[in-house]
């Protein structure tokens, strides 16, 4: 029997590792407004992407303007970070100088920026992509659209090789490699999961309190499935260890996958009528078949029953056909969550994960079976 390890944010989040949505938010936003107040005012007074655009106003000269900034707090001030609120709100109170003009991309990213996550972002560039549906003359839009999340994909690779690494955490290797205990397989998984390992009909107990026999329950092979680009997962491994970057990592930045993985939303099929490349060309289902990580993935579900660990992975409906599949499969037997908690306040995110499995889950009576309850948990 296997064990397929499910990796997200989280992980790279408990090593220490700033890469977090909002990190990486407020590193390009930050920047990209201290780039346009460091830039020389006299020819150069526009600093535009794909995403945003702060320049001078059309109303005033280049003389008018540099003596502006010089006696502007703003510009001369040496803050260390700028909210999107705050310059928004500044180029508004200053229009007779200053022109900010953002997308709607960007809007939306930037509304509840404390409360959203990787699989957000992609959910709001899938939201913007399906209105272009609605009507057959938005080939522009999505061209747009498609710039600015790969702008955004080109900035995160930046940011990420800027974020070092961290440690070892011994605890979660351990975690990994562990004893199966069948008190966590679903009922109808099993008799598949023991008769797999060879203990049909035999005392579990029993088998437990032996050492020579209790190496029977260890994994026979164990995939860390990365949802991350990151090289953490890199420092767990052994001679059973097989690590998958099913989105691609920084080494290969051409192999990256960043877009949206729900080919059961029921608007799906809209997406797949409008006829055009254009919409599909950031598909987590398309871009899989740029390399052979989901077919190492499918191969090692067929194998053999598996159980799945959750290792700070959020199981939003970015990933939903993906993680569908996984779950659903004959072969799953168990879907452990680690959940992460807040000692401070008293808090813990594992309903929140729970809540995203039942998601990803058509049949929800395999879901009640499978997804092992909060009492035989870990905390990540």
């Amino acid at each position: 029997m296997n064990r397929l390890v499910i990796i997200g944010n989280g992980f790279d989040l408990a090593h220490g590792l700033k890469t977090s949505y909002k990190d990486f938010i407020e590193w390009y936003w930050n920047n990209k407004v201290k780039k346009f107040i460091k830039e020389p005012h006299f020819n150069s007074s526009e600093h535009s992407d794909p995403l945003c655009s702060l320049k001078a106003s059309k109303d005033i000269n280049s003389i008018q303007f540099f003596n502006f900034c010089n006696s502007n707090h703003f510009f001369n001030s040496r803050k260390d970070s700028y909210t999107y609120q705050e310059v928004k709100k500044y180029f508004n109170d200053n229009s007779k100088y200053l022109l900010m003009e953002s997308s709607p991309f960007l809007e939306r990213i930037m509304n509840n920026l404390d409360e959203k996550g990787w699989s957000d972002i992609e959910f709001d560039y899938y939201q913007l992509l399906k209105r272009c549906t609605e009507d057959s003359n938005n080939n522009k839009i999505v061209k747009e659209l498609n710039e600015q999340l790969a702008f955004i994909q080109d900035e995160l690779i930046k940011y990420l090789r800027t974020i070092g690494r961290n440690e070892f955490i011994k605890g979660l290797h351990d975690a990994m490699t562990d004893f199966f205990d069948p008190d966590d397989f679903s009922t109808e998984g099993e008799n598949k999961a023991l008769e797999n390992m060879g203990l049909e009909n035999q005392n579990i107990e029993e088998i437990k309190n032996i050492i020579e026999k209790r190496n029977v329950l260890l994994p026979k092979r164990i995939m860390l499935l990365s949802f991350n680009y990151t090289a953490t997962t890199k420092m767990y491994g052994g001679y059973k260890f097989d690590h998958n970057f099913i989105h691609g990592e920084l080494e290969h930045p051409q192999n990256i996958i960043f877009g949206y993985g729900d080919d059961l939303e029921r608007n799906y099929k809209d997406i797949l009528d409008t006829n055009d490349n254009e919409m599909l060309k950031y598909s987590k289902s398309v871009k899989y078949l740029e390399t052979n990580n989901y077919h190492r993935l499918l191969q090692f579900i067929e194998s053999a029953p598996f159980q799945v660990f959750i290792m700070g992975h959020s199981c939003g409906i970015s990933d939903r056909t993906l993680l569908n599949t996984i779950f659903e499969h004959d072969n799953c037997v168990s879907i452990k969550p680690f959940y992460h908690e807040d000692k401070d306040k008293g808090t813990d995110n594992y309903l929140d994960i729970v809540m995203n499995l039942s998601r990803n889950f058509n049949d929800k009576q395999k879901f009640r079976d499978r997804v092992v309850n909060k009492e035989r948990c870990e905390t990540i």
